[in-house]
């Protein structure tokens, strides 16, 4: 099992309701193994300097966003997450 824990220094957490985007605060833990589909871009014009990129991770039973911090731990943690998604052959 390979589980992610997303911390708010990292990244902005939010879930995907519908049409609503919902901020989660504290530490987010999520189960990669659960994973349907990945999608990462780069950060809007607008949200420039203050992160460093925009995931949408798609899983079996719900969709949550990340944008991860323009930061020394944004920048890792993001690193870490597309080095992984590597390793599992998914195109990032």
């Amino acid at each position: 099992m390979a589980i992610l824990c997303i911390t708010p220094n990292v990244a902005m957490v939010r879930m995907n309701a519908r049409e609503q985007l919902e901020e989660i605060p504290g530490d987010f833990y999520i189960n990669l193994d659960t994973l349907v589909e990945v999608r990462m871009r780069e950060v809007r014009k607008e949200h420039d300097g203050d992160f460093c990129a925009d995931v949408l991770l798609v899983l079996a039973s719900r969709t949550h966003e990340f944008l991860f911090r323009n930061s020394p731990a944004g920048n890792k943690a993001k690193e870490t997450l597309t080095q992984y998604l590597k390793g599992k052959s998914i195109n990032v």
